[in-house]
């Protein structure tokens, strides 16, 4: 079981690792055609996967926008959200919720605050809070957007942390 365990966790690491270098090579030869995708099915796609594993918490998703095209395919923003939601899956109290408003995404969780220390580093590859598990998930995130033109934001609350994609 704990081999098991261990190969599952390398099989990941690998996996964002070629992904990572997949970002990178499209990047470098511009061999990346920009495609338009409804974000609320990426969204509910992603969230519903995620739900099976912890039922203790709630999640609420708003989606106040009527278009929702972002640029990119499903599978880079299913990459990107399910990077987002995996974070807060380990991180999350009570609550995770996602907005999409104002061409906005935010990502809101209950969960501890980021250490101030590392809150400028979350998405620099191998930085990773206390749960963390490889430090490659939010570079993933970050590189993917900037790929298609959008920007990611870190944020403390009160109680929780949010994050958005604009």
């Amino acid at each position: 079981e704990v081999i098991k365990d261990q190969v599952d966790r390398l099989e990941k690491k690998v996996h964002s690792l070629l992904y990572l270098n997949k970002l990178s090579y499209i990047k470098d030869t511009k061999q990346f055609k920009k495609d338009r995708v409804d974000i609320s099915e990426v969204i509910r796609s992603s969230a519903e996967k995620f739900k099976l594993q912890r039922s203790d918490v709630q999640w609420k998703i708003i989606i106040a926008d009527k278009k929702l095209n972002f640029c990119g395919t499903f599978d880079m923003w299913e990459a990107i959200i399910d990077n987002i939601l995996s974070n807060f899956m380990r991180y999350a109290e009570k609550e995770i919720k996602i907005t999409v408003k104002n061409n906005r995404i935010t990502f809101y969780n209950d969960g501890p605050n980021i250490d101030d220390n590392i809150l400028n580093d979350v998405f620099t590859p191998y930085k990773k809070g206390t749960k963390g598990q490889f430090g490659l998930g939010l570079s993933v995130v970050k590189k993917s957007l900037s790929l298609l033109g959008y920007e990611i934001s870190v944020k403390n609350e009160k109680k929780g942390i949010s994050f958005t994609i604009k």
